[in-house]
Order: C-alpha cells, then structure tokens, then sequence
C-alpha cells in the first residue's frame, strides 16, 4: 500500500546524513520523506564516538565545519537538547615524526586564523591526569572541539524535521530505485512505490547497494570499528569536560563519556564488511564485540599504553559497528552522471556525526539551486567517475581497506594534517 506516493524528494536511509538533509530541505519549503529500513539513527550513528574536530586539511573544509557548528547551535535552540560538548581536544606526539606533524598542524591552523597552539607537557599532564605524559615531546590543544552526542542529534533532526512536516516511515527498506526515461521516478519497497522526482541515496554502509539498484557505481566499502568505554572509576576520574584526545602514533582516539572513558582505535587490520550478504533483517544496534576478538585485543593492548589502569579486566562496554569508507577518507555528496534526480549523500570516513550539519545544507543547495557556496571539490561525489581502477567492486574495496588501515597510521604531510 502506497501510503505517501507522492511527495517532491525521497531521502533513503534514517542516519543522521539523510535526517539532516531532509531537515534541510524541509525547512526551504520542500515536501519529503525519509525511508529507513529499521529504526531512525540505529545505523553507523547510533554506534558513532562522535568526536568533533574542527581542523581539517583544507581551509575550506575547516569553513564547513564552523558553519556546522552554527546548525548545530541553532538546532540545540530549536529541539531543546543539548547536543555539543565543548571539551576541547589534544593532539600528542611521542616521536620526532608526530612530533613534526604537530607542528605542521598549528602552523597551518594559525595560519588560517583557527584557534590552535602548543600546549606543554605539563599542562598536558595537568588537564588529564589519568594519561600517561611521561613519553611526550610534543602537544597541541583546541578549545573549540568536543563532541557531538549521536543519540541527541538523530533526536533534533527528528524533532525538527516533523515539525517541518518530514514523514519518516521506519521499517522500510527500499527494493528498487524507479527510472522512467533515464530520470529517477521514485523508489520501490515492500510498501509499494513512493514517487518523487528527486531521491538521495544517504543509506551508509548500504549506500552502495543502493546505487547498484540505479547501476551506478558509488565507491564506498563497509569497515567494522571497535571502541571500549571504561565505567566510572574513582581512582582515576574523568571528567566530563576533559579534552579528547588523538594519539596517532598508537592509532587512538578518546573522549569523555559518563564519568568513565571512550578509547577508539584505527587499526592497521581491520574487519572488512559485504552488506549484500548480511541477512535483511540485519541490526547494526545489536552487534557484539566478542572479548577474543583479535581486533579487541589490540584495542584493549594499545588503550593501555596510553592509559595504564585499562586492562582486560577493567570493567568497560566494547561497541563495534560499520563504518562507510571511501578511497581517500573524505565524504560523497552530489550526483553521479548516469541518473538524473538521484543524488548521494555518504558523510563517512568516520566524520559522519560531525559532518551532518554542513552536509545536510550542502544537499540543500546542491538539489534546490544546483550549487553551494562552497568549494565541493574534494568531496564531489563524482570525483571517481570513470577513473581506471575505481569502478569494480573488489578495487573500490582494497582501496577503501588500505584507506582505513593508514588513517591513523600514516604521517600526515604540511599540505594534508588534519584528517580527524
């Protein structure tokens, strides 16, 4: 049964891209309606750390995310939730090669009026007492970072969104994407069809598969990521303004979360993902993390290099989930060539959380006026069109393994050294 065949732009996927979008879109006067194949937000979001960090490799990139953060305070007003966290974040370095890519990162923020600068030891050691700082030589800290808290923002941009008049129809997965004459038409689902003349593919992992239903090519893998969160210890408080933290070298990330810790890892062997053979009624919320995992152990050995009290009998949560990767880290947003009115929006790479805001204004402007004021470039979701080496499956696949697996591994370069 058709419930709402008709509507001016469908958005497939319930994550937070495709909620901010819609939110986006309805608050220009746009009638639309969100398909999500389970529950809104119960995707790579709802397994999200969350981090922000607001210097990126570009002063471009950087502009975005300042404005993001705008959204995101005008969305705090709107649905009445607290949704920043203002901790600002540390970079730590323990070897004169992160070391030096600290110093190219301040430099470059100053130089683009970012608020940013070395930080000694010291104060290092004073603002988080329960690190290790004893083998540091080098910091930087930005008082303007934190974190953007998942299950508040997927709840805002619901909010917001219905009452902008969005419709969300939850456990509906999309079957077919419908083309009449070389133009998108609408979507198909075990609902029947919904008809508009615009959809946007914001599916995540999934959003791949998506494209395939349009045979358009969309290079996007699915990448498992494993985070732990220590429970509150009174012998070594974390507070909840404490800074996160990214240690590169050991391939870390943390944040403060409810009075314990989260410690992130990107590993140099991660769990690759095929979407098409998980089973349909697949639940990313219900995904374990199983205490023998290799990917665990590693996690739990380099979380305590950095933070001696955390072993494995440390009581903690491990969370696991699918993040959406493409070849060089960075999102997709925009049309490919093939489909008129089918549009993609995969805010991934792990930025997803922090991206939404922009992201979902950028499609905005990008379905309703063609453009955006910004200098999509390193984002265009057409980057990779026709490019050898980037159409087949198994390519797409090890680039976007390679990608993940160097993420934090690599050295950043002046030109490139601020990727999360």
């Amino acid at each position: 049964m058709n419930l709402f065949p008709n509507a001016e732009i469908i958005v497939i996927g319930g994550g937070v891209a495709g909620l901010s979008t819609a939110m986006q879109l309805a608050m220009r006067g746009q009638k639309v309606i969100v398909l999500e194949r389970q529950r809104l937000g119960c995707g790579s979001s709802g397994r999200a750390a969350g981090l922000l960090g607001q210097l990126r490799g570009t002063a471009e990139h950087t502009r975005m995310l300042a404005d993001g953060m705008e959204i995101v305070k005008d969305l705090e007003q709107r649905a009445g939730v607290e949704i920043y966290v203002k901790t600002g974040s540390l970079r730590i370095a323990e070897t004169p090669e992160r070391a030096q890519e600290i110093k190219d990162l301040v430099a470059m923020g100053k130089s683009i009026e970012f608020n940013i600068d070395h930080i000694s030891i010291a104060e290092t050691a004073r603002r988080l007492p329960y690190m290790k700082t004893d083998d540091l030589i080098e910091a930087c800290f930005s008082p303007t970072d934190g974190h953007l808290q998942p299950a508040e923002l997927v709840s805002a941009y619901h909010k917001v969104g219905k009452g902008l008049g969005v419709r969300y129809e939850i456990n509906c997965p999309v079957e077919q994407v419908v083309i009449e004459a070389g133009q998108v038409k609408g979507v198909k689902t075990s609902r029947g069809e919904f008809h508009a003349p615009v959809v946007v593919n914001a599916a995540g992992p999934w959003s791949y598969l998506v494209a395939d239903l349009a045979e358009e090519t969309l290079p996007t893998a699915a990448i498992g990521h494993y985070y732990l969160t220590t429970r509150p210890d009174p012998n070594h408080p974390v507070d909840r303004l404490s800074p996160a933290v990214r240690n590169r070298h050991h391939r870390l990330y943390t944040r403060p979360e409810s009075g314990g810790l989260i410690v992130g890892i990107y590993e140099a062997e991660p769990v690759e993902y095929d979407m098409e053979k998980l089973p349909k009624d697949f639940d990313m919320s219900s995904m374990k993390a199983g205490r023998d995992s290799m990917n665990v152990a590693l996690l739990i050995h380099l979380a305590q290099q950095r933070f001696p009290w955390i072993n494995e009998r440390t009581p903690m949560t491990i969370s696991t989930g699918i993040m959406t990767f493409t070849p060089d880290g960075k999102g997709l947003c925009g049309p490919l060539p093939e489909v008129p009115g089918l549009f993609h929006c995969s805010c991934c790479s792990g930025h997803g959380i922090m991206q939404s805001p922009i992201v979902g204004k950028v499609m905005a402007d990008l379905i309703l006026d063609g453009k955006t004021k910004y200098d999509l470039e390193f984002m265009a979701a057409d980057r990779f069109h026709d490019l050898p080496g980037y159409q087949e499956r198994a390519d797409i696949k090890r680039k976007c393994y390679e990608m993940y697996a160097s993420y934090y591994g690599r050295v950043e370069r002046p030109n490139a050294v601020a990727k999360n």
